[in-house]
């Protein structure tokens, strides 16, 4: 790690010139002493409370026992005080107010900042001051947090990990300390929502996944219990299954907001890091090592998890031995019905019951696969059924044609939408059934397509690749723009994005359909390169690296 500790601290520093250059220093101002915003919020001033702190008391940082610095840090600490509200709450004044989670979010960082300075400061100087300001807030952030209740899973968590190091940190108040562990010991009889393959509830690898582990980690200190240090590793090795070629994290399966957004697993650093000082099989090492490395290479600002660093002499002092993430892997999640396989070439996930339902990956040239099926309400096949074999996987669904009948009987109403509908017999003249099996090749993967029962209907297979690609073959050469596309009538296609390219088909094209009016979903940001027949079809298309 020595050779990482400047590059975490001059993250540290940026941040801290960010705090101080954010500062509202406008005493009339709402604002005042915290990091000016849209709106007023504590929770970005707290943050930045710890690692200003972090860098306060580092010896070789530029802002060693800054005197301004402390000020600024002080003053902050006055605006927290005064976005608390009565109950001890803070808002996330976008959306949700006197809500405890969000507390329990700020109490995180908020007890970092306590940590730095009982670790770092010295008996009766200005940082004993400070500290009990910390220790005023926090106490009354402790009571909203555990009178209060939570919206999502990991709010739980997050919640149950600041009652425990708060019933610690109060111990000397016997009566506040045992109300902290009553309310978070509710919480834990729940249960940890996570399955056998380390999966939490929300499937959130770009996000959540690193704020439940970060809760784990703290509820097993404070608890000693190695069970949630379990949960929390468990989840870290399956972290390394979503680790795409380019190293960024695939996030299409999560059900939060950071479902589809690519970044680096640096929040997760400090994670590995700490996993691997607990006591390590060279994996979490290995990733830790990796992640640091390549961000520092990359010429990224480091993650923001110094000040968690300083508190923790193991992790400060710890020798990397390994460097590297898993080089291949082929893993079946069955409950979030995700297939997800690393070969030499590229990277390829299946999502099951979902119309986005393969991403091919070499590089970080990435492409998706949807099928376009327009039949009643209907847009796109989306898989019911996955059946998972050595070399791939096979996809189905059946969907029937339908039409309302009349009702068998009158009606109390002629208003439609006071009608029950659900009464109505249905017609069903023809089933749609399509199948698509998916095979692994050495250099890429074959699609065998087939769909049959209702005829007629324009199906379309559609690939979409980049914006900024280009698209070629021996006829014509063309940049690929978003929100546009094209339909290829037959033989191949070779898409070249910087250093990587691809070949996919052969195409087919016997109608002119792109997709409905109603409902559709539209590739805006990328480029469709569509292949069109009418069912009943089989084809076979491949996507391959040249």
């Amino acid at each position: 790690m020595k050779r990482y500790i400047k590059h975490l601290m001059k993250g540290a520093e940026i941040r801290t010139d960010h705090f101080l250059r954010s500062q509202d220093k406008n005493p009339e101002s709402i604002q005042y002493g915290g990091m000016h915003g849209d709106v007023a919020e504590a929770k970005t001033t707290i943050y930045h409370m710890a690692t200003a702190l972090s860098v306060y008391f580092k010896e070789d940082s530029r802002f060693y026992r800054n005197e301004a610095l402390f000020d600024a840090i002080d003053l902050a600490c006055g605006f927290v005080r005064k976005m608390q509200r009565e109950n001890g709450s803070f808002d996330y004044p976008t959306c949700n107010f006197q809500s405890a989670a969000d507390t329990s979010f700020c109490f995180k960082r908020l007890i970092l900042g306590y940590r730095l300075l009982d670790k770092y400061g010295t008996g009766g100087d200005k940082t004993e001051v400070l500290k009990k300001k910390y220790l005023v807030i926090m106490q009354d952030a402790l009571k909203a947090i555990r009178d209060g209740g939570f919206h999502t899973p990991n709010h739980r968590w997050g919640i149950t990990a600041a009652l425990l190091q708060g019933a610690n940190l109060f111990a000397e108040d016997p009566a506040f300390a045992d109300s902290l562990k009553k309310r978070a010991a509710q919480y834990l009889a729940e249960g940890v929502d996570e399955d056998e393959d380390g999966e939490y509830a929300e499937r959130s690898t770009g996000n959540y996944n690193a704020v439940v582990n970060n809760a784990m980690f703290a509820i097993g200190q404070e608890t000693g219990e190695e069970l949630y240090y379990d949960y929390a590793r468990k989840n870290l090795k399956m972290m390394l299954l979503y680790i795409d070629p380019d190293d960024t994290i695939f996030t299409q399966n999560s059900s939060r907001q950071d479902k589809g957004r690519a970044e680096y697993a640096d929040k997760y650093f400090y994670q590995y890091l700490y996993a691997a000082c607990l006591g390590d099989d060279g994996v979490f090492g290995g990733a830790a090592h990796k992640i640091i490395k390549d961000n520092m290479e990359r010429g990224d600002i480091a993650p923001d998890c110094f000040p968690v660093i300083m508190t923790h002499d193991e992790m400060m002092k710890h020798e990397f031995t390994e460097y590297g993430f898993a080089e291949s892997y082929r893993k079946y999640f069955k409950h979030s019905g995700v297939l997800r396989v690393k070969k030499e070439e590229y990277t390829y996930t299946v999502l099951n019951g979902k119309s986005s339902f393969l991403f091919f990956k070499t590089g970080s040239t990435a492409v998706c696969v949807k099928i376009g099926e327009s039949c009643c309400e209907k847009r796109n096949f989306v898989p019911k059924t996955m059946e998972v074999n050595e070399q791939g996987c096979v996809l189905s669904e059946a969907f029937d044609s339908w039409y309302y009948l009349p009702f068998d009987e009158p009606q109390s109403t002629s208003d439609w939408w006071e009608m029950d509908q659900t009464k109505r017999k249905k017609l069903l003249p023809e089933r749609l059934n399509t199948r698509l099996e998916i095979r692994e090749l050495p250099e890429g993967l074959e699609l065998h397509l087939k769909a049959d029962g209702l005829k007629g209907l324009p199906l379309r297979l559609e690939i979409c690749i980049p914006a900024g690609t280009t698209v070629e073959n021996e006829h014509f050469y063309m940049k690929a723009e978003a929100g546009s596309g094209m339909i290829l009538r037959d033989g191949c296609l070779q898409v070249k994005d910087s250093d990587r390219e691809l070949v996919m088909g052969p195409g087919f094209g016997s109608h002119e359909f792109k997709g409905h009016y109603s409902g559709e979903e539209v590739n805006d940001s990328g480029f469709t390169v569509y292949c069109n027949e009418y069912t009943p079809l089989e084809k076979v298309f491949k996507i391959c690296v040249k």
